[in-house]
């Protein structure tokens, strides 16, 4: 995190890496539909989004949360994220977060003072010179190339000493007794040497077959299982970056620049830690650099043509209507068209750096909301159109047989493999209680033992199942079968061969506070996700932006 941090301040520091980095803060918002001047001036601002605590949520002051959710992102971790789908629905989730919070913070009347936001705005890291204390001249650039204002960056950490201080509560309860602080010890300090074996689930499978009917039972119990999820028909138009690379050009000095303020991305990297550091030539890095930027500038000005064909697809006057194709036709483009698809499908055209499925999921048939703004990706720039929605339903029987009785046969496997796991538990274990060894109570199976090396919590396992084996093993005795583990692949066996301990009184001493500090942030974690969940149901949250 430091070097992290310590990199973005020598970014902040050049105004041309700003530059770059900007295009992709300025056209974030676009992904999932929030650009300003379209949404602002085109889509009303009385739309209802979502309800919290009963009352609505407006389609700006969710704009608003989006876009404070992500300049936080920004400013306190350094990192520029890159907009897939994933990332806009994480920040949609943490939008909802801190919009419900900041409501049930002002309900518990809970305040912030202007002293608090200064002394917030004095340790954030963004704003702290190359000695480490506050620099009005970074804070200053910070806020021109965020585009953003004093006001605005108060406003944000307003909220988010807010929900500090409304995350208080389940954070106070990250309390370690003495009796979890030794169990806790043990866990992280034993070490283990176990023999494991597959049993495979052939074995298991190869007598279960499941009829038609018992097909359309499982069917009929579970049939949500079975919807047919929502999708949508589009048409698009797109602009390929690298149709724009003649038309721009790396400002005189831009990589040189680039290249003296990011030197250590050039490290040449050795072994010996003695070693002078040296770096990659800038004769050697030049292009790759220049390329960087020009692709970065191409994309830009693919993204403003987009967004001009934005304006001018939006209705000229009240009560127009849209108008997509004769805006395509008049700029030249071509308009293509896909078959309809829904969130998970593949969709082999589109740049999948782009967050093209989103952004068409949340195209609704109106004037305003039936195409997008500009959708950005790596390689391709977008504009979608609507052309028709398809909700979910429900099929018969008839229509998804095939899938079902997939289904049913792995149903019915997984429920035999689960329980020949419970019968094999009690039989194992009855015969290891009576003197048995691990290797004569499985050789009637005819499985192969493996057996692990010495390793503690923090080793880093290699085989195949090192994600199962090292949890199921904590809680094992030496001498003890583990809980048996259905798995993709069968049964996993585990059997305890050794379990070494240092005695609390001697080893806990040296790791105390360290052990502690962990446990609580771990504690915390989960106190304050828990939490978080139970706010948005205790909020009756309705997310109206998904109800099709």
């Amino acid at each position: 995190m430091a070097m992290m941090i310590s990199k973005f301040h020598k970014l902040i520091q050049s105004k041309l890496v700003w530059y770059i980095l900007l295009g992709f803060i300025v056209v974030a918002f676009t992904f999932v539909g929030f650009s300003g001047s379209r949404q602002e001036k085109k889509r009303p601002s009385q739309k209802v989004v979502g309800e919290l605590f009963g009352k609505k949520v407006m389609a700006q002051e969710y704009r608003q949360a989006y876009q404070n959710t992500y300049l936080w992102y920004v400013l306190s971790s350094g990192n520029m994220p890159q907009m897939t789908d994933e990332m806009a629905e994480a920040l949609d989730h943490e939008a909802w977060q801190r919009l419900v919070s900041i409501r049930k913070a002002k309900a518990d009347q809970i305040t912030v003072s202007d002293a608090e936001i200064v002394k917030q705005i004095q340790r954030l890291a963004a704003f702290q010179g190359e000695s480490g204390g506050f620099d009005v001249r970074a804070y200053n650039l910070v806020l021109k190339h965020l585009r953003t204002t004093s006001q605005q960056i108060e406003a944000i950490l307003r909220e988010q000493i807010l929900i500090h201080k409304l995350m208080i509560r389940p954070i106070q309860a990250a309390l370690i007794s003495p009796s979890e602080l030794t169990q806790a010890y043990y866990l992280y300090t034993d070490r283990f040497v176990l023999n494991y074996a597959l049993l495979p689930r052939e074995q298991i499978a190869k007598n279960i077959t499941v009829s038609r009917e018992e097909a359309e039972i499982l069917f009929n119990e579970n049939i949500e299982a079975f919807r047919m999820p929502s999708k949508v028909h589009v048409s698009y138009v797109e602009w390929k970056i690298n149709d724009f690379l003649a038309q721009v050009e790396a400002p005189e000095g831009a990589a040189l620049e680039f290249y003296n303020k990011n030197l250590e991305n050039y490290r040449i990297e050795t072994t010996n830690e003695f070693e002078i550091a040296s770096y990659k030539p800038f004769e050697n890095v030049e292009k790759e650099i220049t390329d960087q930027i020009c692709e970065t500038l191409a994309r830009r000005a693919a993204a403003e043509e987009a967004t001009s064909l934005v304006a001018a697809i939006a209705p000229q006057a009240e009560g127009a209507t849209s108008n997509f194709e004769g805006a395509a036709a008049k700029a030249g483009l071509t308009i293509k068209t896909l078959p309809a698809f829904g969130q998970t499908d593949t969709l082999p055209a589109i740049d999948e750096t782009a967050p093209f499925r989103q952004a068409a999921s949340r195209l609704q048939n109106d004037a305003y909301s039936s195409f997008s703004d500009a959708v950005i990706g790596k390689d391709s720039v977008y504009v979608i159109s609507l052309e028709k929605r398809y909700p979910s339903f429900l099929p018969s029987f008839g229509a998804v047989e095939t899938s079902v009785m997939e289904a049913a046969q792995t149903h019915a496997i997984s429920e035999a493999v689960s329980e020949r796991a419970i019968e094999l538990q009690k039989t194992l274990t009855a015969a290891l209680n009576e003197g048995n060894t691990i290797q004569d109570i499985l050789k009637p199976y005819n499985l192969n033992i493996e057996t692990t090396e010495e390793f503690d919590i923090t080793t880093d396992l290699t085989n195949d199942y090192a994600n199962i084996l090292i949890p199921i093993c904590l809680n094992a005795k030496q001498g003890e079968l583990c809980e048996l583990v259905p798995t993709e692949d069968g049964i996993l066996i585990t059997y305890v061969a050794e379990r070494k301990s240092i005695d609390a009184e001697l080893g806990l001493p040296s790791i105390r506070q360290e052990l502690i500090a962990g446990l609580s942030r771990n504690l915390t974690q989960q106190l304050t996700t828990d939490w978080q969940a139970s706010l948005l149901s205790e909020a009756n949250f309705k997310n109206l932006m998904t109800e099709k």
